[in-house]
Order: structure tokens, then sequence, then C-alpha cells
């Protein structure tokens, strides 16, 4: 493994971790939101085997710092086009997970030409796509965290990340029909997302396919990631969904 620190024009330092052989198909992996890069750590093995890994701490999160009042959307997109560039990348593979899913979704409708496959994993592009307990959950959260700011560095950043939750994607059904990039989402049986609304958005883009993790919810890449990463590593590496579920 190799760590990288990149500073992005407004001061802000990406902090990204390197696996596996740099000639291979590169995979980038964007956590969910309050977490880091070591969310997948116990997915490496495989990822790494078969895949060049860049694990991403986003903007806010883990070792990356934010030198910005909030963070937006439109930053963490082109933090991952500065690392793309960066490193001189022509196409990758995005794997993200919750809120990386969303922010995957964004970065490939603004640079299509860029992403070979999407993996999004518990993507929602409305409030609505998810369950309410989330929607309630998250907004005791940001009240807590917002009388805390003045006193705790921790509440403050805490809630800087839990904005990124609450901003709409505006993603459009037309930018969905245009986005043409294979695409496999996935969801556990007992997901916080709306089976329904995953459905919705498969139906909508033209080569995205829907994967249900059986006896599983929202949490499936923490609980159990080597099967996790066993049934997406086929379509990360080649395209192919050959999982028997």
């Amino acid at each position: 493994m190799k760590t990288h620190v990149l500073t992005m024009p407004d001061g802000t330092k990406i902090v990204y971790d390197e696996y596996g052989n740099d000639t291979l198909t590169t995979v980038l992996l964007l956590h969910g939101n309050g977490s880091s890069a070591r969310y997948f750590k116990r997915q490496l093995p495989i990822y790494a085997a078969h895949l060049h890994v860049i694990a991403i701490d986003s903007r806010g999160h883990g070792r990356s710092n934010n030198t910005q009042t909030d963070i937006k959307i439109t930053d963490l997109i082109s933090d991952i086009e500065q690392i793309r560039t960066t490193l001189h990348l022509d196409k990758v593979v995005i794997l993200g997970y919750s809120d990386g899913a969303n922010i995957a979704m964004k970065y490939a409708i603004q640079y299509p030409q860029h992403v070979a496959r999407l993996v999004l994993n518990a993507p929602n592009l409305t409030s609505e796509g998810v369950y309410k307990i989330l929607w309630w959950g998250d907004n005791v959260a940001q009240v807590a965290t917002a009388a805390m700011a003045p006193f705790s560095a921790y509440a403050k950043r805490r809630h800087q990340q839990l904005h990124v939750m609450s901003e709409p994607l505006n993603i459009t059904c037309q930018q969905l029909v245009d986005l043409a990039i294979p695409t496999l989402i996935v969801i556990g049986e007992f997901d916080l997302v709306k089976r329904r609304h995953i459905e919705h958005i498969a139906e909508i883009m033209p080569h995205a396919q829907v994967m249900i993790l059986k006896g599983h919810g929202h949490f499936v890449t923490y609980t159990n990631p080597r099967k996790f990463a066993q049934l997406v590593a086929p379509f990360l590496i080649g395209g192919r969904n050959d999982a028997k579920i």
C-alpha cells in the first residue's frame, strides 16, 4: 500500500491509498457518510488481487481535511477528477457505498467519458427513496451537532459531513437515460433504501442491473465484506455479474 496526499486548488488536502498493480484496471472506492477509506479494508484483498485500487478519504472525512465552511457535492466531484488527472487515468471503474454511490453517479454524469463501469451500493436519488427512519435520525443528528459545533471540533466536522446527506443531488431522469455506462446496483434485502426506488433507477438507466443481497441490510459491506466483495468483483473486473444470489 502507498498513501498519497493531494492538495486541491482551495488548499484542502485529500488523502488516498493505492493498492495493487497500476497496469491493471483502476477502481476508485468511495465510502459513505461519516466514514473513510478504512471502510473497505476487509474487501481490499479481493479487489487488489485483480485491480489497481484507489481508496479515497473524501473531503472532510478520515485523514482528509476541508478548508471550506461546508462540504459540497461539487467539491467532492472535483476532488475525484483531480485524483484521476493526477494519476493520468483515462478511464476508471467506481465502487461507491451509500453517499459514495450518489457521488459516483454525479461524477459519472459529469464525466461519462472517464467511467468504464459503476457499482452502486445503496444509492438514492431523493429523500423519498429512503425509509423515513434514516431522515429522522439524520435530522436529530444535524440539530445535535449544530448545537455542539461551537464547543467540539468533532461535532463541527460531523455537522459538515451530515450536510452532504441532505444536499439535493439534482439528478434528472434524462441524465440517467443518457448515462450509457454498465452499472450494477446492489442493495440488501432489508436495506434503508427502498427496493422499488432502486428498481426505478435501474429501469431508467439503459445498462443497469440490480443485485439484491438476501438476508442483509444497508451495512452489508461492513457485516459481511468478504461476501460483498466476492459478489461484485466479477463486475468490477470485467462487467460480468456471475454471482448466484
